[in-house]
């Protein structure tokens, strides 16, 4: 942007001159630094949501592969589930590296390795497991898995700030 001054001519010339400056005002300059500064945080605003969001994202992915392992479990030992809450042998491990295990190990060695993952996955992670009624055949086996999120909402079945899943298998 150009800026038109006049200037009184020194001596014995009389009048004034047009002169051209080129470059910006200060109300230019600091005009386009305040506009700058409101881009930059707003686009930092999106980018801290937007990494709020995967994480969430990944958490919810995490649950379903949990959730989705717990099921395949109760569905190949349906006797043994109860033992799913018990992880406290850990020398059963050793079922998830190829040694036999009868089922009631192997279901405890599975559920103390998801024990762990749950908690290296989700954030004050907690697993669930209850019947409607009794846990017999014709019932139904309800698995939850819930944490800590900022970006979970309030809901019947979940705090807000909390993340909840559910899964109902039919015994």
């Amino acid at each position: 942007m150009s800026i038109v001054l006049e200037a009184v001519l020194s001596g014995d010339q009389k009048g004034y001159q047009k002169v051209r400056q080129q470059g910006l005002a200060l109300m230019e300059v600091l005009l386009s630094l305040g506009l700058s500064s409101v881009m930059f945080l707003v686009l930092y605003t999106a980018q801290a949501h937007s990494q709020r969001v995967l994480i969430y994202s990944q958490q919810m992915h995490n649950a379903n592969g949990l959730l989705d392992q717990v099921a395949n479990q109760v569905l190949a030992y349906p006797q043994h589930y109860q033992m799913l809450i018990n992880t406290s042998p850990k020398s059963a491990q050793g079922c998830l590296q190829g040694s036999y295990c009868a089922p009631a190990a192997m279901t405890q060695a599975w559920a103390a390795y998801w024990q762990e993952d749950l908690h290296n996955q989700l954030p004050n992670g907690e697993f669930t497991m209850a019947c409607d009624g009794r846990c017999t055949y014709g019932n139904t086996l309800t698995l939850g898995l819930t944490w800590t999120q900022s970006l979970a909402t309030f809901s019947e079945s979940c705090a807000k700030g909390m993340a909840c899943m559910h899964l109902n298998i039919a015994l």
